[in-house]
């Protein structure tokens, strides 16, 4: 019985297309490592990514190959969030967002510029992208320390922001601040 729950406690927390954390897990692990960060007066990374022109992919190539593409950015994701306390998520559709506790700002660019760089080298053809004859993602990450004037939701609010910020500028590229 006890095995029975904590497999379902694992489903009801991944993304069965990806295998990576769904988006309830997601917000749940943030609301948590944001108030710990109250004692331990920390930093927190969140990473907001978004597959470029991932509709016209999926329109052109049909949804199973768009349903493949996302299982291997999943695969990037956790390839490149390796850290126990790290997490990657599939946020909601093409977007897929990373918590990464007490990790600096210049520590989480670089990890977003690896998952940039190995999304790019996947080398999956995108005939209707204006960006890049291959898929690529636009990326926007933000660094915090706990403040009462700040919520989790105003984390995500900010590195979204950012990732916005990513696609009017051209996208496939990573935008970045700590407030």
């Amino acid at each position: 019985m006890e095995k029975t729950n904590r497999q379902l406690m694992e489903l009801s927390n991944t993304d069965s297309l990806t295998g990576i954390a769904n988006r309830r897990f997601f917000d749940s692990v943030l609301e948590h490592e944001y108030y710990r960060l109250r004692r331990s007066n920390s930093e927190l990374s969140v990473i907001m990514l978004d597959i470029d022109h991932f509709k016209e992919y999926n329109d052109y190539y049909c949804h199973v190959m768009g349903d493949e593409c996302l299982r291997q950015i999943g695969k990037v994701l956790t390839g490149c969030v390796t850290r126990s306390v790290d997490l990657a998520a599939r946020y909601g559709g093409e977007e897929f967002a990373c918590i990464l506790p007490d990790t600096d700002i210049q520590a989480a660019v670089s990890i977003a510029e690896k998952i940039r760089h190995r999304i790019h080298n996947l080398k999956i053809e995108h005939e209707k992208s204006s960006v890049s004859e291959f898929v690529t993602a636009s990326i926007g990450v933000t660094t915090v320390r706990y403040s009462a004037e700040i919520s989790p939701e105003d984390v995500v609010a900010m590195a979204d922001k950012l990732l916005y910020k990513a696609k009017v500028s051209g996208r496939n590229r990573t935008e970045y601040a700590a407030p």
